[in-house]
């Protein structure tokens, strides 16, 4: 090892210390063991393709090959500097996403919809064929109720804290372990590496299922989408919209809120824990969990999270209600607190 420090790339490579290879045959083979290309082939769609310029670029078309399925990828250039966006797949970064789809959609033909992966592939978003954002709550819930009632899978169920109750309601219809983690991957893989994990995810976008990694994988869950668009031969905004009947209403945002100076989580816990309301914007809160911040679960089943960043001076709120307009009451207490802090 000491000697290949010191030589020259080069030269590393000529005496073979060094040797390149591509590790996309063996991924796109995995992915066969793990995705069904006869569902996707039986009714083709149109697919944009969103890599953010990152690790993701190709390997959902790659896959989707002689599936019949129509594809068009964009930002799937090699550009270390991510075209000047942040490669994130949330919303606000998707307005190029949303114009192409809406555009592939200005004809006649068969209704496309986007799949969108970030930075090192490893999270997931989706715009559906009018134009509508789709999270990573949305596309989880998606994925569960597809590998539970279509591949008859069973295991426990594992999200942070911060991701959407309407797991939680799937799982107890289907008699389903459900565990909660703190924010963080490593979290969800710790389950996934001791007991029989059906799937496990995050509300920033890592998903993953049983046979793969213990890690999110965008690439995955993008062709995964098109393979469950494909099964129930609906568009994606029909599904997302029967998932909200049964399991929703949900709406959901978070804010991300500067404060004044870093503060210590357990301090800000500890204090938010002693001062916890007995209400918020009328409705009682039920519980107060401190498994990461703290989350104040109201009698609705409206639930808010407080977390403050443990790197910057920021604090991280995050609000799920069946009522839109209690979604932004909850965020206003969290900046109200932010302003106290």
């Amino acid at each position: 090892m000491h000697e290949l420090n010191m030589m020259d790339f080069e030269a590393a490579q000529a005496r073979e210390l060094i040797r390149r290879f591509d590790a996309g045959e063996a991924y796109l083979a995995h992915l066969d063991t793990l995705l069904d290309r006869s569902i996707v082939a039986a009714r083709p769609g149109r697919l944009i393709i969103d890599s953010m310029y990152g690790a993701g670029r190709g390997y959902i078309a790659r896959w989707l090959e002689g599936t019949g399925w129509q594809t068009r990828e964009i930002r799937n250039e090699l550009n270390p500097g991510f075209g000047s966006i942040h490669p994130e797949p949330i919303r606000k970064n998707l307005d190029e996403t949303v114009e192409a789809v809406r555009a592939a959609n200005a004809d006649s033909g068969r209704p496309a919809f986007a799949v969108v992966t970030d930075g090192d592939g490893d999270r997931t978003g989706a715009v559906d064929e009018r134009g509508e954002f789709i999270d990573p709550h949305r596309i989880f819930a998606l994925a569960l109720l597809y590998l539970v009632e279509k591949r008859g899978w069973r295991g426990s169920v594992v999200k942070t804290v911060s991701t959407t109750l309407m797991l939680d309601r799937i799982c107890r219809r289907y008699g389903l372990k459900l565990h909660e983690t703190p924010v963080g991957f490593n979290y969800i893989a710790d389950r996934m590496m001791s007991e029989d994990v059906l799937i496990g995810g995050e509300e920033s976008g890592g998903i993953s299922i049983k046979g793969h990694i213990p890690e999110g994988d965008g690439v995955l869950f993008g062709a995964l989408l098109a393979e469950i668009c494909a099964h129930h031969g609906a568009m994606l905004s029909d599904l997302v919209a029967d998932l909200q009947i049964t399991y929703g209403p949900s709406h959901y945002a978070r804010r991300d809120l500067r404060l004044k100076r870093t503060i210590a989580k357990k301090e800000l816990v500890a204090r938010l824990a002693e001062s916890a309301p007995a209400t918020i914007a009328g409705v009682t809160v039920r519980s107060v969990g401190t498994l990461d911040g703290l989350k104040y679960l109201m009698a609705d089943d409206s639930w808010l999270l407080i977390r403050p960043s443990g790197t910057e001076p920021v604090l991280r709120v995050y609000a799920e209600s069946s009522d839109a307009r209690m979604v932004e009451a909850l965020l206003s207490h969290g900046e109200s607190i932010a302003q106290t802090v």
